[in-house]
């Protein structure tokens, strides 16, 4: 089976996989498929390019981005999908999120060229602020609709999600509950554990909570010895994060800033951290809560859906209410001051990973939809 994946940007121009689009693609390669990557060629948005990445053919093609102000910064509709496309010679085009202008592109393409196609919803929408958010409701009732309408699959990461997607209209029958997958052997708990550390990783944006994590990390290192805290990524709130742990008197001794990580960094951190916190006000399946799980580090995180949908309380993590720094705060001393409690939530986390997140398993489902789709279509 031939295989085109669409993702608005893609590795290297931006840190780590987004929505597992070249992981993904990687992985049904290694089951025999053809497959391939298109996105936006953002280090050159004048060119067309076709690089091999992870032992994938990634379409790095021209486009035009429509910044949306300080909160998005990639946007692009691109040049030449259609062309691309047709040299690809797809059985089926598989689109990452419905809320880019790449997935308007493709599905388009889908439907008018008759091949069948898959959309896969990452969190049906993400809170940004007012005008932002604004915008994202007047998408979601017009080209994101369309994208959801005309995708003959939808795949939703979340029960809740699956139930937002229907809210909007769309078929119960063409959605299909598949999680997202990780590499349980690259992610794996260390031999040693550093004592007090505290790790974060994401995209510095609102609705990662953020400011209830500096001022619960205010509290922690009132109350737990050589406390750190370290937040892995970029975003466009980083420097008002960064000013925030600053006027607080916490950065650099308590809270450090470590910017974007590759994979293999990424693992070996989560694999030696006491706590992974993670105190989201929104969220669709967070990769990096699969993550932390998979190294058996203890979560200690909001309880809200896309979090909630993985996370049992008190079994494989903690769940405090979004916005309440004081209770996560005690989350997180609580752990930090006990050993057995930590290595039994953590132990229990990789469980629930290794058990419902490996990629054999999400590969399985995710291939059969393929399989449902190219037997209508024949």
């Amino acid at each position: 089976m031939r295989i085109a994946y669409v993702t608005h940007i893609a590795f290297p121009d931006v840190v780590g996989d987004p929505f597992h689009s070249l992981e993904l693609a990687r992985k049904m390669s290694a089951k025999g498929h053809k497959t391939a990557v298109i996105t936006w060629n953002k280090r050159n948005p004048s060119t067309n390019s076709i690089e091999t990445v992870k032992n994938v053919d990634v379409w790095r093609l021209a486009g035009t981005n429509f910044k949306l102000g300080y909160h998005v910064t990639e946007y692009p509709c691109v040049h030449g999908m259609s062309s691309a496309l047709m040299q690809i010679r797809p059985s089926i085009i598989h689109v990452q999120s419905h809320l880019f202008l790449t997935s308007v592109q493709a599905v388009r393409i889908a439907k008018k060229s008759g091949l069948p196609s898959v959309v896969t919803v990452h969190g049906v929408y993400a809170e940004r602020g007012t005008v932002i958010d604004f915008a994202q409701r007047a998408y979601l009732r017009t080209l994101g609709l369309a994208v959801l309408r005309n995708a003959d699959r939808i795949i939703c990461l979340t029960r809740s999600d699956s139930e937002r997607v229907e809210g909007l209209g769309c078929s119960e029958e063409k959605i299909r509950l598949i999680p997202n997958a990780i590499d349980t052997e690259q992610f794996r708990p260390c031999e040693k554990r550093e004592n007090n550390l505290i790790v974060w990783v994401g995209r510095f944006v609102r609705e990662k909570g953020l400011e209830c994590l500096i001022k619960a990390a205010k509290i922690v290192a009132n109350n737990a010895e050589k406390a750190r805290f370290l937040l892995v990524g970029y975003g466009p709130l980083q420097t008002k994060i960064a000013k925030l742990a600053r006027d607080n008197k916490l950065l650099g001794s308590v809270v450090c800033f470590t910017g974007p990580m590759n994979n293999e960094e990424v693992a070996e951190l989560l694999g030696k951290a006491t706590v992974f916190a993670f105190p989201s006000l929104k969220e669709g399946l967070p990769i990096s809560i699969l993550e932390a799980m998979a190294c058996g580090t203890p979560i200690v995180g909001s309880a809200i859906p896309g979090i909630r949908d993985v996370i049992t309380n008190g079994q494989d993590g903690i769940l405090v209410p979004p916005e309440s720094h004081e209770r996560l705060a005690n989350a997180i001393l609580m752990l930090l001051n006990d050993s057995k409690l930590r290595k039994r939530i953590g132990q229990k986390a990789r469980q629930t990973v290794t058990m419902k997140y490996n990629w054999d398993i999400v590969l399985g489902k995710i291939e059969k939809v393929y399989y449902e789709l190219v037997r209508e279509t024949d």
